[in-house]
C-alpha cells in the first residue's frame, strides 16, 4: 500500500501543483461576492448521485469525504481525523472529528457516515459510488465518533477511494430517501460553503459557512453562473462581468501566459480532462467489434489535439500516459491505418447509414474536436451526424443507452481500479450508472475484483495488465489524449489554485482560499 501512495505522491510533485501560499499576493481580505462562470448546468440536488464532472466539482464546495487529497496527491485526514486497519486488512476504524457541524447546525456523528454508506450501497439509490464501495460488506457506528467499515476482502486502495466525494460524502442520517434520485433540496453538508439558491440553467448561489470546522472561506458568497459558450465565457472575464471562469478556451491560453492579454491570469489542472470516444456496445452498429476497430484505425490523434486544443494536449491511448507504471504497451490502441479501417467497415456490413455522434455542449474545444473526428471518419466512408445537447439531456440518453457513440471526458486517476471500475457489468442497461457503454465481460470483472484485493504490488500489476489488455481488446472506448484544463480570472482574484484534476476545491486549496482584492 505504501508503494502505491508513494507513486501517487511523486506524480503529484512532478505535476508542479501550486499551493495557495505560492500564488497569493498580499494579505487575504474577507468579504465580497465572487462570480464564477461554469460551462455546464447542474442537474439535481442529490450529493450521492452523479458524483462526477461538473456536478462533483460544484458539490465539493458543500460536501466532504472522510479523507482528502492535497495538491501533491497525498492522503490527508478530513472528516476522519485518524484511522487504523486490522491485520487482515478487512476492517477500517475511523475516528471522526468532534464538533463538525452540518449546515443546519446539527453535529456530525458516525451514524451520519453510516447512513451515507448504506444509502450508497443500496442499488435502488442509483449512487455513483456503488462501484467504488463494491468491496464494502457494511458499516457500523461503534460510538458517537467511531465508524467501522467492514470489507469483503483487503483493498489496498480503499483510503484513496474515500478521499473523494465520488464514493460518498457524509450527510445527516435520514436526510435522503432511498430511491429518490432527485430530492427537492440539498441535504445539509459539512463543507466551507452552504447552499442558498439554485435557478436551474442559470445560477447556483453558495454562502460561506461560518461554523465550518476547517479553513473558513474568505469570500462571503460564490455565484456559479452557467455560460455554456466558451467564447462568451472568456469575454465576460475580460470585461469584468465575472471574476473567474472554468474551461477557459485553449486558443487564448498561450496569449495569456505570454502576457499578451492584460488583466487576466490562469490556473492549470494538468490532467483536467481525458479525451475519448466511447461506443454503445450493447446496440447496433457498435455491438460489432469490427465497427469499433474501424473508428480506432481512422483516428489521427495529433491532428485532433492540434486543431481543437491549440496543441496543448498529449496523445494518450489508455487511462494513464505511456510513461506511467499503469500503461501497458501490449494494450496499445490500433494504429492509424485508413485502408484497414475501410476493410473493417466492409467486413462489418456497413452500408453508409448515418450514425449519431453525441457530444455535450459547453466543453472547451469539443465541437472543433467533433468536427475533426467527423472529417476523419468521412475519409473511410463513415457518415457521421454530430448531435450537440446540453449536459442533462445528453446524460439522460447515455444512462438509458439511447446513443450510438459519444465523446467521453475523464479525470486524473489515482489508481487503476478507480480508473477502470466503471466498466464492470451493470444489470439494467436502461438505467446505467457508471458503465454507460453497456460493456460486460465476466473475465474483466473477475480480474478487476482480484486487483481490488491484491496487496502484493507485482501480482497486482500483473492483474491490472491483464484487465487493461482485455478492455482494450474488446475496445468499448478509444483514447484520444489528455488535455490540461484552465481557469481564467481577473486580477482582483487572489489565492485561487487548482489541483491536477482541475477541481474547484480540494484539500488545502481552491475557492475557500480565494479572496478578492477589492
Amino acid at each position: 500500500m505504501r508503494r502505491f501512495l508513494i507513486y501517487v505522491f511523486t506524480l503529484g510533485l512532478l505535476l508542479g501543483v501550486t499551493t495557495p501560499a505560492e500564488s497569493a499576493s498580499g494579505e487575504p481580505k474577507r468579504g465580497g461576492t465572487l462570480t464564477f462562470a461554469i460551462s455546464k448546468k447542474m442537474k439535481l440536488m442529490n450529493p450521492l448521485v452523479r458524483t462526477s464532472s461538473t456536478e462533483k466539482r460544484i458539490r465539493d464546495l458543500m460536501f466532504e469525504s472522510l479523507l482528502g487529497l492535497d495538491g501533491s496527491g497525498k492522503i490527508q485526514p478530513n472528516l476522519a481525523e485518524s484511522w487504523k486497519v486490522s491485520k487482515d486488512g478487512k476492517l477500517y476504524t475511523f475516528q471522526l472529528r468532534k464538533g463538525v457541524k452540518f449546515h443546519n447546525g446539527q453535529e456530525m456523528t458516525a451514524e451520519d457516515a453510516k447512513f451515507a454508506i448504506d444509502y450508497t450501497l443500496n442499488p435502488k439509490s442509483g449512487a455513483y459510488g456503488l462501484n467504488d464501495l463494491s468491496q464494502v460488506e457494511g458499516a457500523r457506528a461503534a460510538g458517537r465518533y467511531t465508524l467501522k467499515i467492514y470489507l469483503k476482502a483487503p483493498n489496498p486502495v480503499f483510503p484513496t477511494l474515500l478521499s473523494s466525494i465520488r464514493s460518498f460524502s457524509v450527510v445527516p442520517k435520514g436526510s435522503l430517501e432511498v430511491g429518490m434520485r432527485k430530492p427537492p433540496k440539498f441535504p445539509p453538508g459539512t463543507g466551507p460553503f452552504k447552499f442558498t439558491e439554485w435557478v436551474p440553467g442559470q445560477r447556483i448561489v453558495l454562502d460561506r459557512f461560518d461554523d465550518y470546522w476547517g479553513h473558513k472561506a474568505y469570500l462571503d458568497r460564490v455565484v456559479l453562473k452557467v455560460i455554456s459558450n466558451s467564447a462568451v465565457r472568456f469575454t465576460t472575464v475580460r470585461t469584468g462581468e465575472v471574476d473567474l471562469i472554468a474551461r477557459a478556451p485553449y486558443e487564448w491560453i498561450k496569449k495569456i501566459v505570454a502576457g499578451e492579454i492584460k488583466g487576466v491570469d490562469v490556473a492549470k489542472g494538468s490532467f483536467g480532462n481525458a479525451r475519448n470516444i466511447e461506443f454503445n456496445v450493447a446496440a447496433a452498429p457498435f455491438n460489432n467489434r469490427k465497427m469499433r476497430y474501424a473508428v480506432a484505425h481512422a483516428l489521427d490523434r495529433n491532428e485532433i489535439l492540434t486543431a481543437a486544443y491549440a496543441g496543448l494536449g498529449t496523445p494518450v491511448e489508455q487511462r494513464f500516459p505511456n510513461d506511467s507504471v499503469w500503461y501497458f504497451k501490449e494494450a496499445a490502441a490500433p494504429s492509424l491505418d485508413l485502408d484497414k479501417a475501410r476493410a473493417l467497415l466492409k467486413e462489418a456490413g456497413y452500408k453508409g447509414e448515418e450514425l449519431d455522434l453525441l457530444l455535450t455542449r459547453g466543453v472547451a474545444g469539443r465541437e472543433i474536436e467533433a468536427a475533426v473526428v467527423q472529417a476523419q471518419l468521412k475519409r473511410i466512408g463513415m457518415k457521421v451526424k454530430l448531435t450537440v445537447l446540453e449536459r442533462g439531456a445528453a446524460l439522460d440518453l447515455r444512462r438509458k443507452g439511447k446513443f450510438t457513440f459519444r465523446f467521453k471526458g475523464g479525470s486524473y486517476y489515482k489508481d487503476p481500479v478507480e480508473a477502470y471500475n466503471e466498466y464492470k457489468c451493470e444489470e439494467d442497461l436502461t438505467k446505467r450508472i457508471q458503465n454507460e457503454a453497456g460493456y460486460c465481460s465476466k473475465e474483466f470483472d473477475a480480474l478487476l475484483a482480484k486487483a481490488e484485493t491484491e496487496v502484493d504490488p507485482a501480482k497486482r500489476k500483473a492483474l491490472v495488465k491483464s484487465l487493461v489488455i482485455r478492455l482494450y481488446t474488446d475496445l468499448p472506448l478509444v483514447g484520444i489524449g489528455v488535455t490540461p484544463r484552465y481557469f481564467a480570472f481577473g486580477d482582483r482574484v487572489k489565492g485561487f489554485t487548482t489541483n491536477q484534476n482541475a477541481d474547484f476545491l480540494y484539500w488545502g486549496g481552491g475557492l475557500h482560499y480565494t479572496w478578492l482584492d477589492k
